[in-house]
This record gives C-alpha cells, sequence and structure tokens, in this order.
C-alpha cells in the first residue's frame, strides 16, 4: 500500500445548543412521523398480494418512477414486484431504517428470496401529501464473502434526540466532494473516525478500508468523481443519494447508482456507513433515473 501524509487534525470545540420544542417542531415531527408511517405501510402493501391496490391507494396519478428495473412506471413497478415474489416461495421483506426530511421518506430494506440469498434495497420517495409522487430505488446482491466483519442490515438506528445530520450534513457532503471528485484523500481523516464501521460487503473495516482503495485508484491515474443528487437528514443520520464515475473505468465504481447512508457523532464525522450500490446499464438510462 502506497504511504500518505496524515493531514493534521483540525480542532473541534464544543458548541452549546439550546433547543426550545416550538407548536411548529412538533407539527413538523407528527408530519414526518405520520409519513414515514404511511411510506413503510405503502412498501410492505407493495410487496404483497395487496400489490395493485398498493398503487391505487398510495400513489399520485403524476406518480414518476425513476427505477430502471422497473421500466420507469408504476405498471413496470407491478410488473417487477410480482415477477420478484414468484421467483421465490419463501420471498419476504424487512425494513431496517426508515428516515425522513420534509417531503422526502427513505427506507433501507433487506430482500429475502431463500436459500441464503438476500438483496439490499434502498428506496427514496418524495410525497404531496398523504400521496407519493416519485420514488428512486436501487437493489443490489448482499454478497456473503464480506471484507469486513459487520452485516449488512445490522448497526445502530437512527437517534431522534440529536441533529447532527442537520447541522453539519452540508459540510459532510462538501468533505466528500473533495475526497472523490478532488482526489484529496486526506480529507477523510477528518470526515471519518479511524473505526469507521462498514457495512458495505466490499469494503474494508475501518478508514484505511476505504482510502485504500481511493489511493490505489489515483496512483493508478484513474480520475474519480461523485455527484450528489440529493440528500436527507435525519437525528444523526444524512442519506446521500449519489452517482460515482471514473475515467478510465474502475471495476469497483464505473457509473455506480449510489444510496450512502452514515452516521455522524457530535462533531460531524462519519463512524458508520451503509449503502446500496446498482450499476447503470446506459447513459440514457441515467438520465432518467
Amino acid at each position: 500500500m502506497m504511504a500518505r501524509t496524515r493531514a493534521p487534525r483540525l480542532m473541534w470545540l464544543p458548541a452549546l445548543h439550546f433547543q426550545i420544542e416550538t407548536s411548529t417542531s412538533k407539527k413538523d415531527k407528527a408530519m414526518s412521523e405520520h409519513a414515514r408511517k404511511l411510506v413503510a405501510s405503502y412498501y410492505q402493501k407493495l410487496w404483497s398480494d395487496d400489490v395493485e391496490e398498493a398503487l391505487s391507494q398510495y400513489l399520485s396519478p403524476s406518480y414518476l418512477e425513476h427505477q430502471y428495473t422497473a421500466a420507469f412506471s408504476a405498471e413496470g413497478l407491478k410488473d417487477y414486484i410480482n415477477i420478484r415474489r414468484q421467483s421465490a416461495t419463501d420471498h419476504k421483506v424487512v425494513i431496517h431504517h426508515t428516515l425522513s426530511e420534509g417531503d422526502l421518506v427513505f427506507l433501507m430494506a433487506e430482500e429475502k428470496l431463500g436459500g441464503d440469498v438476500d438483496y439490499a434495497r434502498a428506496e427514496m420517495f418524495r410525497l404531496e401529501g398523504d400521496l407519493i409522487v416519485e420514488h428512486w430505488g436501487a437493489e443490489v446482491l448482499d454478497d456473503k464473502n464480506r471484507k469486513n466483519p459487520n452485516g449488512t442490515f445490522d448497526g445502530a438506528q437512527v437517534n431522534r434526540d440529536v441533529d447532527h445530520a442537520a447541522q453539519f450534513g452540508a459540510r459532510f457532503e462538501a468533505w466528500d466532494q473533495r475526497g472523490f471528485d478532488g482526489q484529496e484523500l486526506d480529507v477523510f481523516d477528518i470526515s471519518r473516525i479511524p473505526e469507521y464501521k462498514q457495512h458495505s460487503p466490499k469494503g474494508g473495516d475501518g478508514l484505511d478500508g476505504l482510502v485504500s482503495i481511493l489511493s490505489k485508484a489515483k496512483a493508478a491515474g484513474i480520475k474519480t468523481s461523485m455527484t450528489c443528487f440529493r440528500t436527507l437528514c435525519d437525528g444523526d443520520f444524512v442519506v446521500s443519494h449519489r452517482l460515482y464515475d471514473t475515467e478510465p473505468t474502475h471495476p469497483l465504481m464505473n457509473r455506480i447508482y449510489t444510496f450512502d447512508m452514515f452516521r455522524l457523532d457530535a462533531e460531524g464525522r462519519a463512524v458508520e456507513h451503509w449503502d446500496v450500490m446498482n450499476p447503470v446499464p446506459s447513459a440514457d438510462y441515467l438520465a432518467r433515473m
């Protein structure tokens, strides 16, 4: 592994935060909880014999589907769901994380096909009132030949008693832009703790697991890029909907449509990471995703 010089550690001073819960903030919390429950109910019904009822009950007439495996349509989504369920007699879907901010709700789910074959699913929804108007999604086979000892679906749950994501989410995103787009690899020493816990099966545990991949790419003259489409901040969790790409092509980062989920500490550094990464077959598909 090539040697690298670590950037000097920045010093954070503790900040005092005084929060007064107003009637507006109580209303926002109630609306967020309602949105999360609504989307979870829709998702469970979607993956059942009641798929047609789920689509008619929860989707807006102007619904936009961005998932290419669902043929970019509600009808295509129904066909996709039915084919997935019919292909496995022991089919089951388990929701592991439900996050929300504003009109966005994010789910991370496990799709069980039986025979120790599982998929990780990332689903992001945009709501208008009680109707879903837009959906982005990705799925990836849960590789059992892991490069870290952590499970794809285990780890901490969101803590809504803190607001680390709202405080530091934009700064964290800017740091990652520098790290991936600018290949300033030392910035990862600032944005993540050394014991950074990796839940993606393809990445090594700890900070060095991430940096070693990027260091080798940079040394080989491969330019990495990261495009962020949208983010969601909830408690101490940040979800970043991204596209990773490389020039020339790198096998792990070539036109990869990704939902990254991070847990941030009180200083805004990532302590834990999950992802669902989906290769995009063509540039034409990407334009609709």
